[in-house]
């Protein structure tokens, strides 16, 4: 009976030790949990899909220039770059025709009156002298930031971010008169044609950064300081060329230099003065 006792105590005093030890024992790692199957497939596809250069399908004519432009427009750049003929008059005429008609909302805000005519070309105007202004400037930046291309290439990407721009306008252009033709405050007016003209400039410049990375430039920061400069210029453009929606005496008023913001702000002063007479 002693010798069973012995073992039993021995057995007693071990069992607690051998719990110790399996309690100091490490426990395993959980394993991550696999991503699902769909996050798998959209990262395979953005690495292993490169971009496949093509070019203008058909004839370069107006409606399948803007029909590329709209589905398919690094096919016009190639097209630009790659290939002679480049379809620079359609693009310019589509351009043009555009901002022509988002103008002339523009000048109908007071009904029928001589701004009707004078908007459109102060857009037009407006909108290409802000481009050519800010062509060698985006050069400078394309070469610097590693875009190795022809000026002509680079020409054809600025006008092919502008027509882009251009048919946005005219995807807004009901809208815009709805408001036009509904609303009499000049300021309300203008906060909604600012917007849209910043919201179809944006699209466009995404278009430009685009066409910078598949190029393989190496640096597009350079691409997003010139886009903020170059919508620094397209906003102090009609301020340059004022009135645009008001009308005056005057066909350009030059007698006072204002910045756009200023020119806003007094803007908005004298329509406050003009409700509350």
């Amino acid at each position: 009976m002693q010798p069973e006792d012995k073992t039993n105590t021995n057995t007693a005093e071990t069992n607690p030790q051998q719990q110790k030890q399996q309690k100091q024992k490490p426990q395993p790692q959980q394993q991550p949990k696999p991503k699902p199957q769909s996050t798998q497939i959209r990262a395979q596809q953005q690495i292993q899909e490169p971009h496949v250069k093509s070019f203008i399908e058909g004839d370069h004519t107006f409606s399948n220039i803007i029909n590329h432009l709209l589905k398919k427009p690094l096919t016009v750049i190639h097209t630009i770059d790659e290939k002679g003929g480049a379809p620079y008059m359609p693009i310019i005429l589509m351009t043009t025709i555009s901002l022509a008609v988002f103008g002339f909302i523009l000048g109908s805000f007071h009904g029928a009156s001589h701004q009707m005519w004078l908007a459109p070309i102060k857009i037009i105007s407006g909108v290409l002298l802000s481009s050519l202004l800010c062509l060698p400037s985006l050069y400078i930046f394309c070469c610097i930031g590693g875009l190795n291309k022809k000026f002509t290439t680079i020409l054809g990407i600025q006008s092919c971010t502008m027509a882009i721009t251009s048919i946005l306008l005219i995807g807004f252009a009901p809208i815009l008169w709805l408001f036009s033709s509904s609303s009499s405050s000049s300021g309300f007016f203008g906060f909604i044609c600012i917007a849209i003209w910043l919201i179809c400039l944006l699209i466009g410049l995404k278009f430009l950064k685009k066409t910078g990375k598949v190029f393989n430039m190496k640096h597009t920061r350079h691409l997003i300081l010139w886009a903020s400069i170059f919508t620094l210029v397209t906003l102090q453009m009609p301020t340059t060329l004022r009135p645009i929606i008001g009308h005056s005496n005057n066909i350009i008023e030059l007698n006072e230099k204002k910045f756009f913001i200023q020119h806003w702000l007094d803007e908005l002063s004298n329509n406050k003065q003009h409700t509350t007479k």
